[in-house]
């Protein structure tokens, strides 16, 4: 059965457990929308980024919506912080992470009561607009969605969308008013091929949020940028591809971090592709923590976590330090350029449980290139072997090749031999670590997405019409021949 989208009740409780909503008034209103549900909308930093900078503008406002949870009749899709439809708004705007968000996209656009499809809508219906990080994969595969597509980083680009918004009455007059000269700003349907992403000079960072709830993925955190970009260029990471531009690492200088966090947040989260090479990332969590607020980072590895950063981190309630290994072992660590060795995961493990973390997370791929079954038995005699005081898990994720990386054109793993391998891996750590992996097959769905092109926006349209499941998905593959 289909999800409802908003309920009155639904979107009260919501609002009720969150602090730093933002509620004003004023003629021009742009909705906001993530194709997933609140939870998940409100962990997303550029999402909170977006609602905080449009409603910073004059003459705008920004309301948002969100994919529902739990089973129901999909009613009017409305607005959370008005309750009024969001098709009555002035713009549509979307932030979408990854591939398979396009199907809750297309419901989305179809509970407004408009087409999915730009080239099927109507000169009175209000312009959509897409961003967020899937555009920095590929913009084509939001593109047949958009009448506006936001290519690469938004910062600079939020303040003449808002200007356009307040501005024009439609479409026509929208896609006027932001023209052709902007770098990472696209038509889709008036050009054919999209710009160079846009990129935001340091001066304009940090993203920061605007609000934080109980009823978020990230629990209470107030999410603030630490750095952007990453110097490391792993072989499998989007960020390889890019000598220049986005991929270039910076990091927001301290004073600009921290005065970015609103009081009365009880947790910050200090985001970034590689937010333990911030040089002073270690005085940063001392200083959040000597707030009286809890300090979590998004990712850690583990040649950059000294006893200082964890006995910090444990000092401001972090229970659990999440590593990532990514390669089985050492011999596809090393293939994949991830510069990690055994030995760093287990001497941070020594660090962490030494600083009194009670947890510890491994993140880790199967599926690699060449990945045999004695690299996994080599992960699980690793992870037998690092400190007894913490309790483990692995969270093991499918390798999906990705367009523009050094492996794009490697074939992705059969689903089934992925399940195998998790399954020998939960044998050779039974009564040791827990292990935790994502689905294979719906990883295997990303990979066909994710090189499809303008293609995968129609595959989104038809699974969603089929009803959304994984057979939905896997027909209309097979139907558009991707």
């Amino acid at each position: 059965m289909r999800r409802a989208l908003s309920t009155g009740a639904r979107r009260a409780a919501l609002l009720a457990g969150e602090r730093g909503t933002i509620r004003r008034e004023t003629p021009a209103i742009v909705a906001l929308g993530y194709p997933a549900p609140y939870g998940v909308a409100v962990s997303s930093l550029g999402f909170q980024t977006v609602y905080r900078a449009w409603n910073a503008l004059p003459g705008l406002t920004c309301v948002r919506f969100f994919a529902a949870e739990g089973p129901g009749r999909v009613g009017q899709l409305l607005a959370a912080e008005t309750g009024r439809p969001v098709a009555a708004a002035r713009a549509i705007a979307f932030s979408v992470s990854c591939e398979t968000e396009l199907q809750g996209l297309v419901r989305l656009l179809r509970s407004a009561g408009l087409s999915p499809l730009a080239a099927e809508r109507g000169a009175d219906d209000p312009p959509v607009i897409v961003g967020g990080p899937l555009t920095s994969l590929d913009p084509r595969l939001v593109a047949p969605f958009a009448d506006a597509v936001v290519v690469g980083e938004a910062e600079e680009l939020l303040e003449p969308l808002g200007e356009a918004i307040v501005s024009a009455r439609g479409r026509d007059e929208f896609l006027d008013a932001i023209g052709t000269s902007r770098c990472g700003l696209w038509r889709s349907l008036l050009e054919p091929e999209p710009p160079e992403p846009a990129v935001a000079p340091v001066g304009v960072l940090p993203a920061f949020a605007a609000t934080w709830s109980s009823a978020a993925e990230l629990k209470d955190l107030f999410l603030v940028e630490a750095t952007r970009g990453c110097a490391r260029a792993c072989a499998f990471c989007v960020l390889a591809r890019r000598s220049g531009g986005a991929g270039v690492f910076r990091a927001v200088p301290a004073a600009r971090i921290l005065a970015a966090v609103t009081e009365g947040a009880p947790g910050v989260g200090l985001v970034g592709a590689a937010v333990t090479d911030h040089p002073e990332i270690e005085d940063i969590v001392r200083a959040v923590v000597a707030r009286g607020r809890r300090a979590s980072l998004s990712s850690i590895r583990a040649d950059r976590l000294t006893p200082g950063l964890a006995s910090a981190l444990v000092a401001g309630g972090l229970a659990t330090i999440t590593l990532s290994a990514d390669g089985a072992s050492q011999r596809l660590r090393d293939r994949i350029r991830k510069g990690i060795t055994g030995d760093d995961l287990a001497r941070a493990a020594s660090v962490a449980a030494s600083a009194g973390a009670r947890n510890l997370k491994i993140y880790a791929m199967a599926g690699l290139p060449t990945e045999e079954d004695e690299d996994v038995l080599e992960l699980a005699a690793l992870v037998r072997s690092l400190d007894a005081r913490l309790r483990l898990s692995v969270a093991v994720q499918a390798f999906v090749p990705k367009p523009g990386t050094p492996l794009a054109r490697e074939p992705m793993a059969d689903p089934g031999v992925i399940r195998r391998r998790v399954a020998l891996l939960r044998s050779a750590l039974a009564g040791r670590a827990t292990v935790l992996p994502t689905s294979p097959r719906w990883s295997w769905l990303d990979w066909k997405l994710a090189h499809s092109g303008r293609k995968a926006a129609l595959a989104a349209v038809a699974a969603e019409r089929a009803g959304g499941g994984f057979g939905a998905w896997r027909a209309a593959i097979e139907e558009l021949g991707l």
